[in-house]
């Protein structure tokens, strides 16, 4: 059984003789390299999936919680009005999928591994006037499933493919091709465009595990969620730095 560090050095006191069962527990107590020894290999999936979406704009954010809706649909459905909302487009959206695999000696029973997403987050003063530095932060549970993303996954399999629903990482203007990451403040330089010209959301994606209640993680990866055009074959991807 592990024990926190100030009990084991009541052990090793000057003219104390440590028992072989308090050897034991000081061996037991500490993390083994083997179990910090893990990480993740991501990258998109060869297959596009294929969705329909309802686009919306607030016409007035200070009537409303949300400053835009994506509503996925039936396909060639009708949009519905949304009091407090102007109806942007509809269209189908082409994306892939994320394939994560598992490396190091990972017990998924043992080790309750998750998959963290950090989104990028620009500088932001709060009400209590501390202003909150521009970088990647995971989203409280609850606040990703408002706008249909998700901030952890539970791992299952030492391979997994999954669905970070990446149009919700993006808000719409008046086409397609003029998204913006969602949560984005406009003004110069606030967020940026690849070289064909094309929104991108930077995200980092991490392996955490659980090693007697205590919570480590790996080398954050690095990668962007790019937004395709307006042509309907073009597809949301992914750009690893």
């Amino acid at each position: 059984m592990r024990k926190q560090r100030e009990a084991l050095r009541e052990y090793f006191k000057n003219g104390d003789r440590p028992t072989e069962s308090q050897f034991s527990e000081l061996i037991e107590s500490y993390v083994h390299l083997n179990e910090l020894n893990f990480g993740l290999k991501v990258y998109p999936s060869g297959d596009l999936k294929e969705s329909f979406y309802h686009f919306y704009r607030a016409t007035n954010i200070n009537n409303t919680s949300a400053g835009h809706k994506i509503l996925e649909a039936s396909f060639g459905s009708t949009a519905d009005t949304i009091a407090n909302y102007t109806h942007v487009l509809s269209r189908r959206v082409k994306y892939k999928q994320l394939i994560f695999k598992i490396q190091g000696a990972i017990d998924i029973a043992k080790h309750q591994p998750k998959i963290i997403i950090e989104r990028y987050k620009q500088k932001k003063k709060l009400a209590s006037g501390y202003v909150k530095p521009a970088g990647f932060y995971k989203e409280k549970v609850e606040d990703a499933a408002f706008w249909n993303r998700q901030s952890e996954y539970d791992v299952t399999s030492k391979e997994m493919i999954i669905n970070v629903n990446p149009i919700h990482y993006f808000k719409p203007h008046n086409n397609f091709s003029e998204f913006r990451p969602s949560g984005s403040i406009y003004r110069s330089g606030s967020f940026k465009y690849s070289k064909h010209n094309k929104p991108f959301v930077p995200i980092q994606v991490k392996l955490q595990v659980t090693i007697d209640n205590m919570d480590y993680t790996s080398h954050p990866i690095d990668l962007k969620i790019v937004l395709g055009n307006g042509e309907e074959t073009d597809a949301i991807n992914f750009a690893f730095n």
